[in-house]
């Protein structure tokens, strides 16, 4: 038998902090995911809400979703924790937002494709 526990307000046991579901439904990052870029098929390192990743060229990365967002204008965050400034500071860039996938490129500072070992992204919007 399943059960449904409804309540519009969450409080601690001393009940000196309460916050309203609304603001926890609302405000939760729903994507998030770090991969390795320069790996073949952009390799993820841990996940929540992503099935799979691709890799379609240098510096040109897919990342798929488990669960579609409401519509495709949700808020997207990249990083690449690899660049340095003797290396080539990169960075990540939207490549195009879908209800359902985030493609990124992966830039050096002379925004020549490049690949990127640490990335990662998070996605925060409403989902469907």
């Amino acid at each position: 038998m399943a059960s449904i526990l409804r309540v519009n307000t969450l409080t601690d046991a001393s009940s000196g902090n309460s916050i309203a579901t609304s603001v926890l439904h609302n405000g939760i990052t729903r994507t998030w995911v770090s991969f390795d870029g320069t790996a073949a098929d952009a390799t993820i390192g841990d996940s929540f809400n992503v099935s799979s990743s691709d890799d379609d060229g240098t510096g040109d990365y897919g990342i798929n979703f488990t669960s579609n967002f409401n519509n495709a204008d949700y808020s997207s965050t990249f990083g690449d924790g690899e660049g340095t400034a003797s290396s080539g500071l990169r960075f990540l860039m939207d490549a195009g937002s879908t209800t359902s996938s985030q493609e990124i490129y992966g830039r050096n500072v002379s925004n020549s494709a490049q690949d990127c070992a640490a990335a990662s992204l998070n996605c925060n919007g409403d989902p469907a």
